[in-house]
């Protein structure tokens, strides 16, 4: 079977279920069409038949492999959000993410080959508009900066409470330069101010031995 996006299989058999379940919901995404389990599977497998085909029968896909790799791609790897009976949603270091696997599939060495699948201004307002209805933002403009949470701070990051500060620097950053190329300068001095509070999460924390161990993170 061949891929309806014209990939062929040397240039995504060597790629992980992961990414590839992640670009398929960037096509979704992308295309305006609806994110439900049923439309990823379709997608996963119409783009990457020899990844997702269903053993012994590759007319099927193969809706199990899917289901484990978007838990996957939500708990260990952050890249996605929702679920499977509410949809799905990438956030912005899952944009990234796919992104580069996009490049990588099309033998482009920069993400430019994704602005003819969709404005990168398009991900920034959606970055934008998950920003302003967080809690966090919401009692900011409400000059409650004190009572944001580490729980809501992490919510607004896209991590944990366990995550690791490498994880948050790097989601940091990623939000953040999407807050600039959208032009909100209120947003990223919402986001500056929330550093200077959380600035422990991103140098790490001290136990009675001294620095935490940390687990590296995908």
């Amino acid at each position: 079977m061949e891929s309806k996006r014209g990939f062929e299989p040397g240039q995504y058999l060597s790629l992980s279920q992961d990414h590839l379940v992640a670009v398929a919901l960037w096509f979704l995404l992308h295309e305006k069409k609806e994110t439900s389990f049923e439309n990823l599977v379709a997608e996963a497998y119409l783009s990457f038949p020899e990844r997702f085909q269903l053993e012994g029968y590759p007319q099927w896909p193969n809706a199990h492999v899917v289901g484990k790799a978007w838990v996957r791609c939500r708990t260990d790897k952050k890249w996605m959000t929702g679920s499977a009976s509410a949809g799905f949603d990438l956030t912005p270091f899952g944009e990234r993410i796919a992104e580069k696997v996009i490049s990588k599939l099309q033998g482009k060495k920069s993400g430019r080959a994704t602005e003819r699948l969709g404005s990168r201004q398009t991900i920034s307002a959606r970055v934008v508009l998950a920003v302003e209805n967080t809690s966090a933002y919401r009692k900011y403009k409400l000059g409650d900066l004190d009572s944001i949470s580490e729980y809501e701070f992490c919510e607004l990051m896209y991590c944990t409470l366990e995550s690791t500060p490498e994880t948050v620097n790097k989601n940091f950053e990623v939000v953040k330069q999407h807050v600039a190329d959208y032009g909100r300068k209120d947003l990223a001095d919402f986001l500056d101010e929330l550093k200077t509070k959380f600035a422990g999460r991103f140098v790490g924390k001290r136990s009675r031995g001294g620095l935490m161990a940390q687990k590296k993170e995908i």
